[in-house]
């Protein structure tokens, strides 16, 4: 059995349809390629901001990435959907997120498709992401740790609504004042109003 796949973490058997093996000489620009979509997953990259998966978060971060390329050079074929379930039990174990985005899908759909054209010596992808650098994470409501049994949502204690919270939360400016009408008097002056700020002064 065990020649025909690869075991998961979540102890299925993957690899079904055909894909191009990575030569040993375009594994360093596809290994780039990897970092880099990692840098840009921002449900990741929020788990490990926040430390949702403990004080070694940014270790099962490195330790998810290092099990992906496991997973691509373990193996000759690689079905695109058993790498998102990957992506999306690895998140959920190591740093308890819910990914509601759609994003493990995403990404395991970038990852293989940058794979099959590394292997063939084509970097173009590779250098388009070289191209754009990755922002800072953005808080996503659709990428929330899972709350815990006992915790409280209503936001009672100050001390803990920041955390978690940044980019969410938006300054708005006041809306400029609208313009005073005219005052008219009976004979259909008009009559100059006062700009005076204290209504204490003579």
């Amino acid at each position: 059995m065990t020649s025909q796949g690869m075991m998961l973490r979540n102890m299925a058997l993957v690899g079904n349809t055909a894909s191009a093996t990575m030569p040993a000489g375009h594994r360093p620009a596809f290994e780039a390629g990897v970092q880099m979509l990692f840098q840009r997953w921002t449900a990741l990259q929020l788990g490990v901001l926040n430390e949702w998966g403990g004080s070694n978060s940014r270790e099962k971060a490195a330790g998810i990435q290092h099990e992906v390329l496991e997973w691509f050079y373990g193996k000759k074929s690689h079905e695109m959907l058993d790498l998102a379930d990957l992506l999306d039990q690895a998140i959920s174990e190591d740093f308890n997120i819910q990914a509601e985005d759609d994003s493990p899908y995403q990404l395991a759909r970038s990852l293989v498709n940058m794979h099959n054209q590394v292997a063939q010596g084509n970097y173009e992808y590779v250098h388009q992401l070289q191209a754009t650098p990755a922002g800072a994470a953005a808080a996503s409501q659709n990428a929330q740790p899972a709350e815990e049994e006992g915790s409280s949502s209503s936001g009672e204690g100050s001390g803990s609504d920041d955390e978690g919270e940044e980019g969410m939360d938006i300054d708005e400016a006041p809306a400029p004042a609208a313009p005073k009408a005219p005052v008219v008097d009976a004979d259909g002056f008009e009559l100059v109003q006062r700009k005076g700020r204290g209504k204490g002064r003579p």
